[in-house]
C-alpha cells in the first residue's frame, strides 16, 4: 500500500482547512442533499465531502457510509491533497497504490473511486467531493465535468458556511460589546450602590460569566498582611458538592479565608502577576488534583487586576463555550479597568467607614466621659455648698454677734474665714455653672437688655477692686445704648469676669477701658488693658477649663474656670467672645451680643422693650 504523501504547503493548507470551522461540525442538510445528489446522478452507493486534516480524514457529509471518519494514510483523498488534481481509480484492485489497502481488500470493498479536490480558500485543497463505488467503473469526460461542477457546489457551500459562522460571530460580538457596554455603565454610574451589602463583588463575579460564557468565576482582592501577597476571595460560583466543600465554599465567599500559596494556577495570578490561558485544564502543569465528585473543569482563564503597576486583585473563570484566548484578555481589559477603579473605591470607602467609625466611638467616649465628669462635678458642688453655707452662716454669726463680741484678732480671723469661703463659694458656683451648661441644664431668660446701663452696673461693683489695686478705670462713653438679647444675670457674670480679669492681671498703676459699639445685627463690648499680655501661641489655651496660663504660680486668686465659662456663657446667649493681645503690651477681650428689637418706644425706654424668653442652653442652640 502506498499512503498518501504530505505536500509541500500542508502548514498553510492546514491554516486554512481549521480557518474554515468545518471540522467536526454538526451535519446540514445542503452538504448532505449535494452528496444524494452525486450519488444519485452518479448511480453509485457512496458519495462523500471529505476533509483532510493532519492525521485523518472527516465526512462532513457521507452519503452510503457509516462511520464519519478514517486515517489519513489510508485515505485515497489523501493523494487527491498531495497531487493537488481529480484522481479516478477505475478498478483498485489492479492498482498498484491501493490493491493492498484496507478499504479495497474487504470483500465488499472500494472497487471505484473518482475524488476531486476542494478548494474553497486561497487555493489550498482542503478535501474532496468523491464517488465510490464496491465494483469497477469508468467516467467518461463528461461525467468528469459534472463532476467538476459539483465540487464548484460543494466549495460553494463551504464559503456559505464559513460566512454564516463569521456573521454569527459578528453578531455575538455586538451583543457581547452591548453587555460590555452596559456592565461599564452600570459599574461606573451605579457605584455607590453596589459599594453596599457586597453588591460590588456578585456584580463583578457574575458580569464576568456574562462576558466570557464560563460556568464558574470567582474575582478577589490582594492583600499585603503579612511575609506576602494573599488572595481574599470575595465573591465565588458556588461548586460544592457535599458537606465538607459546602463548609470550604462558605469560608472562601465570607472572606475569612486567605489563599497564599504563590505556585498555585491562581497564585500565579495573584502573586506574580501572570496571566493565565489554558483550554486543557488536565494536562496543565500547575493544576492540583480534584478530589472524587468536583464539578469537571475544561478551561481556565486567570488575569490579575493591576493598578499603578501593584497588583490589586484578580479575577478567574472556567468552563467557557468559547475557550479562553489572548483575544479574550484583549478584549475584556475595559472591565479590567474597571474593576481596578472600583476595588480602589471599595477601598477608600472601607478606610473611610473606618475611620468615621472610629470618630463615632470616640465621640461617643468623649460625650460619655464628659457627661460623666459634668455629673460628677455637678454632684460634688452641691455635696460642697451644703457644708460651706453652713461654714459662712456660723462665720456670720460669729462676726455679728453682740453678747460675746469677738476681739479684733478673732474679726480678722473671721473675716479671712468669710473670705476665703466666699472664694471657694464661687467656684464651686462656677463648676456648678460650666457644668450645667455641658449637660444642656443651663436655663436662661433671654431680654432686652441696655447694655450700656449693665456696664455701669459692673464699673460700679469693681470699682472698690480696681482702686485698691491702683488701677484706672474707665467706662463706656455714653454716646451708643444698644438693647441686646441677652439674660440679664448672666450677661451681668461675663462682663464681671472679664472687667475682673483685667484688673487682677493688670500692672500697677495700669489701665483698664470697657468701650461699647453697635455693628450691622450685633452689639460689641470691648474690655482692654495694659497688663503683661498673653504669647499668641497660647491664645487658643485660654478658654479650656482650669489652665491659668503663667498665672499658674503667681499669687494672684483664680481658678481657670472663668473664661471657659464665659465663652460658654456667650455662646449660649447666641454670642460672641474673642481676644486679641500683644506680649509686653495688654490684652483686649471683647464679646458680640445679638441686638434685640425694641418696640415704638425707642432704644433708651428699657422698660418698653419685649418681653423676656426663658429657655436652656438646648433651647438657644437650636
Amino acid at each position: 500500500m502506498q499512503p498518501p504523501r504530505l505536500p509541500d504547503t500542508e502548514a498553510q493548507r492546514l491554516r486554512t482547512l481549521h480557518r474554515l470551522e468545518l471540522l467536526d461540525s454538526l451535519p446540514e442538510i445542503e452538504f448532505d442533499q449535494l452528496t444524494e445528489l452525486a450519488a444519485r446522478l452518479f448511480d453509485v452507493p457512496t458519495a462523500l465531502i471529505s476533509l483532510v486534516d493532519s492525521h485523518r480524514q472527516w465526512f462532513k457529509s457521507a452519503r452510503g457510509l457509516d462511520c464519519r471518519e478514517t486515517p489519513r494514510e489510508i485515505s485515497f483523498c489523501g493523494h487527491v491533497v498531495a497531487d493537488d488534481q481529480p484522481l479516478v481509480i477505475e478498478d483498485a484492485r489492479r492498482d498498484a497504490r491501493f490493491h493492498d489497502n484496507p478499504l479495497v481488500a474487504q470483500a465488499e470493498g472500494i472497487r471505484f473511486y473518482a475524488g476531486h479536490p476542494l478548494r474553497p480558500l486561497d487555493g489550498h485543497v482542503v478535501g474532496t467531493l468523491c464517488l465510490i463505488d464496491t465494483r469497477p467503473r469508468r467516467l467518461d469526460a463528461r461525467q468528469r465535468e459534472s463532476l467538476a461542477l459539483l465540487a464548484a457546489q460543494a466549495e460553494e457551500l463551504i464559503r456559505l458556511h464559513l460566512a454564516r459562522r463569521e456573521s454569527r460571530r459578528r453578531e455575538h460580538r455586538n451583543h457581547r460589546q452591548q453587555a460590555l457596554l452596559r456592565i461599564l455603565h452600570q459599574g461606573i454610574t451605579d457605584y455607590r450602590a453596589l459599594m453596599s451589602e457586597r453588591r460590588l463583588w456578585d456584580f463583578l463575579m457574575e458580569a464576568l460569566r456574562e462576558l466570557t460564557g464560563s460556568d464558574y468565576a470567582l474575582i478577589g482582592e490582594v492583600l499585603h498582611e503579612g511575609e506576602g501577597p494573599a488572595l481574599k476571595i470575595h465573591a465565588i460560583t458556588d461548586l460544592a458538592w457535599n458537606t465538607q466543600s459546602r463548609r470550604l465554599m462558605a469560608q472562601l465567599s465570607s472572606g475569612n479565608m486567605r489563599l497564599t500559596n504563590p505556585g498555585s494556577l491562581l497564585g500565579r495570578v495573584f502573586a506574580h502577576g501572570d496571566t493565565v490561558i489554558t483550554d486543557d485544564l488536565a494536562s496543565h502543569p500547575l493544576r492540583g488534583g480534584f478530589p472524587p465528585g468536583h464539578p469537571p473543569i475544561h478551561n481556565y482563564l486567570g488575569v490579575p487586576i493591576v493598578h499603578d503597576g501593584r497588583v490589586i486583585g484578580m479575577y478567574a473563570t472556567a468552563n467557557s463555550a468559547e475557550g479562553y484566548s489572548p483575544e479574550t484578555v484583549a478584549w475584556l481589559a475595559p472591565f479590567n479597568a474597571t474593576c481596578a477603579l472600583l476595588i480602589n473605591l471599595y477601598r477608600q470607602f472601607s478606610e473611610r467607614d473606618r475611620i468615621q467609625q472610629a470618630i463615632t466611638r470616640a465621640r461617643d467616649e468623649a460625650e460619655q466621659a464628659s457627661r460623666a465628669k459634668s455629673e460628677f462635678l455637678s454632684a460634688m458642688s452641691h455635696e460642697l455648698r451644703t457644708p460651706l453655707n453652713a461654714i459662712l452662716g456660723f462665720a456670720q454669726l460669729l462676726a455679728n454677734g453682740r453678747r460675746d463680741p469677738l476681739s479684733a484678732r478673732q474679726q480678722r480671723q473671721v473675716a479671712q474665714i468669710r473670705s476665703s469661703g466666699d472664694h471657694l463659694l464661687a467656684l464651686i458656683n462656677d463648676i456648678l455653672d460650666l457644668s450645667r451648661i455641658e449637660a444642656g441644664r443651663l436655663t436662661l431668660c433671654l431680654e432686652a437688655i441696655p447694655l450700656e446701663a449693665v456696664c455701669r452696673e459692673v464699673l460700679e461693683t469693681l470699682a472698690p477692686l480696681a482702686r485698691e489695686a491702683d488701677i484706672a478705670l474707665h467706662g463706656p462713653a455714653g454716646d451708643v445704648q444698644p438693647l441686646v438679647l441677652a439674660d440679664h444675670t448672666r450677661l451681668k457674670q461675663v462682663l464681671l469676669n472679664l472687667l475682673s480679669n483685667a484688673i487682677k492681671y493688670n500692672r500697677p498703676t495700669g489701665r483698664v477701658e470697657m468701650a461699647v459699639s453697635e455693628q450691622a445685627h450685633t452689639a460689641r463690648v470691648s474690655i482692654e488693658d495694659t497688663g503683661h499680655g498673653i504669647a499668641p501661641e497660647r491664645l487658643g489655651e485660654l478658654f479650656e477649663p482650669f489652665n491659668r496660663l503663667e498665672a499658674e504660680g503667681s499669687t494672684i486668686e483664680g481658678t481657670g474656670i472663668g473664661l471657659a465659662l464665659t465663652r460658654q456663657l456667650v455662646e449660649s446667649m447666641q454670642g460672641r467672645i474673642g481676644v486679641t493681645s500683644e506680649r509686653g503690651a495688654g490684652s483686649r477681650f471683647w464679646i458680640d451680643l445679638p441686638l434685640a428689637d425694641s418696640l415704638p418706644g425707642g432704644k433708651d425706654d428699657a422698660s418698653l422693650a419685649a418681653p423676656p424668653l426663658c429657655c436652656n442652653k438646648e433651647d438657644s442652640d437650636a
